[in-house]
């Protein structure tokens, strides 16, 4: 397994249950965040990639929550 591609602390169900929760699609989630296509979003809940450090800050603030929110 490529460590480069899956995080052992970031969970995709977590950050889709926080986008659900705030009432976000995966394309609104890319627009906030400004530089990303909603296909990394997807990417990233259904576990086939991890955003790295940048796109995890501004995950975050697109999003409005803490680092816990989105991590096992």
């Amino acid at each position: 397994m490529d460590r480069a591609k899956i995080s052992p602390v970031f969970s995709g169900q977590k950050l889709k249950e926080a986008r659900s929760k705030r009432g976000l699609s995966q394309a609104q989630v890319a627009q906030r965040m400004g530089c990303i296509s909603g296909l990394y979003v997807s990417h990233w809940e259904n576990g086939r990639y991890s955003p790295n450090g940048v796109n995890m800050v501004l995950l975050l603030r697109a999003l409005g929550c803490e680092l816990e929110e989105v991590t096992e």
